[in-house]
């Protein structure tokens, strides 16, 4: 029997899949999140150093608020990427440990995870085991079977078609 009613119990959900928006729909939740008053965490994996609009909104109007980066950019850039997103995933570890907020975001974990950088069942075990009220969105590419079988929601974000594919760059504003 649950100590709690399970209509409070918090959800994980995984958005994946090759088209954009899965970050998106994230920091729209976390938008959705602060306007009923929750605390809200970011963990981004793999994401570099370049400036994007969702950080500046978040540490200009929500300065308490939980973001942090653990990425060098694109994994065909040098650097210690397996590194970076290990110290993401101990920093994820405190915050299942020590965070008391409703929602923890862990944007492009499955990035990492598809790299080889984490370990797909250790993860899973730690996310399933968290505090039982604690909303979790895990977003990227390439979700891994062992997180989506523990997922309340998964969805799938399709590439039909992207500005990309007529050699048009990512936009400041719509895509960073």
């Amino acid at each position: 029997m649950l100590e709690f009613d399970d209509r409070e119990r918090g959800l994980l959900l995984n958005l994946t899949g090759d088209g954009k928006g899965k970050s998106t729909s994230a920091f729209g939740t976390a938008l959705r999140a602060l306007g009923w008053g929750w605390r809200v965490a970011v963990i981004q994996f793999m994401k570099g150093e370049r400036p994007t609009g969702e950080k500046n909104f978040f540490s200009r109007y929500f300065p308490e608020m939980i973001f942090e980066q653990y990425g060098l950019g694109l994994t065909t850039r040098p650097g210690d990427h397996r590194g970076m997103a290990q110290r993401g995933w101990a920093r994820t570890r405190e915050l299942l440990e020590s965070f008391d907020g409703e929602l923890l975001i862990l944007d492009e974990l499955n990035v990492a995870l598809h790299h080889g950088f984490l370990d797909p069942a250790e993860v899973a075990a730690l996310l399933q085991a968290r505090r039982a009220t604690l909303n979790l969105i895990v977003t990227g590419r390439h979700a891994p079977p062992e997180l989506v079988e523990i997922a309340d929601l998964v969805s799938e974000i399709a590439d039909i078609k992207h500005p990309f594919h007529r050699g048009i760059p990512a936009r400041k504003g719509v895509d960073y």
